[in-house]
């Protein structure tokens, strides 16, 4: 009777938490498709510069857009490669920024079915 009454109340949790799950993952869904659609236009070409964005011309104009001569070359190719290391940075952030709700329900998700295996095993 007791094994039972335990079993029971085991699927009971059980179906509570894939309920809880279903909803974690639908929330961190929508949080994905949101962000997405709203970092999705600036994503080409914004960078984050002193907690301002710009885009990767107006900052090299910034950069460099009074220097004349032979070191407006070099200023706008050393601009030029600067921009496109803060534009690959403020990407990564980005994709982090989208993808970290589901990465930490995978994380949950694989934890809480770990401990109802070990929850399920039979003690020795």
């Amino acid at each position: 009777m007791r094994r039972a009454t335990r079993r029971s109340a085991r699927k009971r949790a059980l179906n509570e938490m894939s309920r809880l799950s279903r909803y974690a993952a639908l929330l961190a869904l929508l949080w994905m498709i949101v962000l997405t659609g709203r970092i999705y236009p600036q994503f080409k070409d914004a960078l984050r510069v002193d907690g301002q964005l710009t885009t990767v011309e107006d900052y090299v104009e910034g950069t460099c857009g009074e220097r004349l001569g032979p070191g407006a070359a070099t200023c706008l190719a050393e601009a030029r490669e600067a921009a496109q290391h803060l534009l690959r940075r403020e990407q990564g952030r980005s994709i982090l920024l989208i993808e970290a709700p589901i990465l930490v329900y995978l994380a949950v998700y694989l934890l809480g079915r770990l401990w109802q295996h070990r929850a399920a095993a039979p003690n020795v």
